[in-house]
């Protein structure tokens, strides 16, 4: 019996996976060397994947220290220290959570430094009215 794909386009069917790494048998059995073939093969087998885990794995390696060093890249070196009387924006996470302002400025009027709290926490002024709540840098 003829395969449908063998005498449509000339030429036997393989699996994807064949092109990369042989699975069918490339030696003629016979029922003298069935087990030793067979024995063989399995090991040929084992041996080609070990050897496609272990590139794998350096790859998967190499990648993350790629990441890693592009994500390091991007960090500031030094974290930036506002002194009391310095001028800051202040961001508005409100427009992160909803759709609707999404054309709405992200930053808020221009604040001076109060007070500087533990924690890289401060306390803002608007002309000459100091915010109740503490903002945290971050």
């Amino acid at each position: 019996m003829t395969n449908r794909i063998c005498s449509y386009y000339h030429r036997t069917a393989i699996l994807p996976v064949e092109i990369e790494v042989n699975t069918y048998l490339t030696e003629p059995i016979t029922e003298e060397n069935f087990q030793e073939t067979l024995l063989r093969r399995t090991y040929d087998l084992m041996k080609t994947l070990e050897n496609k885990k272990r590139k794998a794995a350096d790859n998967i390696q190499k990648s993350q220290e790629k990441q890693k060093k592009r994500h390091d890249n991007q960090l500031p070196d030094k974290p930036v220290e506002f002194k009391i009387g310095d001028k800051v924006l202040l961001h508005c996470t409100k427009a992160k959570k909803q759709w609707s302002g999404k054309f709405d400025p992200k930053w808020n009027r221009p604040f001076y430094i109060e007070e500087i709290l533990r924690n890289r926490a401060y306390k803002l002024r608007l002309n000459n009215k100091i915010l109740t709540k503490a903002i945290h840098r971050d």
